[in-house]
């Protein structure tokens, strides 16, 4: 499943703050204001579960496709691979399969998700319950309508969940339409703070490139932002103001650079998503020398 492009794309995940201070209130209105500011992507999530309709969901990709902007989902939050109740790690595989057919619907491509939480289980068990979890899921979406699509589990923010860097690289082994959802700022918590310089980052990258090759590192989905954390990992996202827990993006955009790397870059800043999501473009493109 080879993506074709040649350049980093950015844009924001979720609604921020300026687009609702703009009078605007609905979806639909979101394509044409990420345009007007020259992003290409917008991230929706179903973080409480797949309540949107096949009218709506349609609806909003005419728009999307008319300006350009390619639209993603996040899986609803809920989802848990690795849980020990089978009910609900069946129920998982339920998450994950609406949230594909409403991307369908949203004419877009990508799918995160977060692949679950060890709980009780020793790290061992709960990483092999939630390979086997997926690759049942990736059996059930492997169907005419939704086999275009790709899944991208997400590199997670705190101790107890399943999502190292090193996991999520197991996981997008398991077949050629699961690809990494890198989540910087995650992995900056499970760190603590270690993500500094360039050369931090790019032994991230070299991860990827070893474990996973060129095509799904080159065109992996990136999230993006500063977050405050403890000793167990994440506590909140921040904008790109904040001073103290980092990362910057720079560092990283040397990397993308280097490495040729085409991501898709979302923004998950605290409600500055899409200003700090022309930030990180900006500096790209200076880097590139097309500012």
């Amino acid at each position: 499943m080879e993506l074709k492009k040649d350049i980093a794309l950015f844009g924001p995940s979720g609604s921020d703050d300026d687009f609702a201070k703009e009078g605007h209130t609905a979806t639909i209105e979101m394509p044409k204001w990420i345009r007007d500011r020259g992003l290409d992507l917008f991230e929706y999530s179903f973080g409480r579960g797949v309540r949107i309709s096949k009218d709506t969901a349609e609806a909003i990709a005419v728009e999307a496709d008319k300006n350009g902007v390619e639209i993603s989902v996040h899986a609803p939050y809920f989802i848990n691979f690795a849980s020990v109740e089978q009910e609900k790690a069946d129920n998982s595989i339920r998450y994950l399969t609406e949230s594909l057919q409403a991307l369908k619907w949203f004419g877009g491509r990508r799918c995160v998700f977060h692949p679950g939480s060890e709980g009780k289980q020793p790290r061992n068990e709960a990483f092999a319950r939630t390979k086997y979890m997926v690759e049942r899921a990736v059996e059930v979406i492997r169907s005419p309508e939704l086999d275009d699509l790709i899944v991208c589990p997400e590199t997670m923010g705190k101790l107890a969940q399943i999502g190292t860097v090193d996991e999520v690289v197991e996981l997008c082994k398991i077949a050629p339409n699961v690809y990494p959802c890198v989540d910087f700022g995650h992995v900056n918590c499970v760190m603590g703070g270690a993500l500094k310089t360039a050369d931090d980052f790019q032994r991230i990258i070299d991860k990827f490139f070893d474990g996973l090759g060129e095509e799904k590192t080159k065109n992996m989905h990136v999230h993006f932002s500063k977050i405050m954390y403890t000793a167990k990992g994440e506590v909140k996202h921040l904008t790109f103001e904040d001073t103290v827990y980092g990362p910057e993006f720079e560092p990283l955009a040397e990397v993308i650079v280097k490495n040729n790397l085409t991501p898709h870059v979302l923004s998950e800043s605290a409600g500055t998503q899409a200003k700090d999501s022309k930030y990180m473009q900006t500096k790209y493109m200076e880097l590139l020398g097309l500012r």
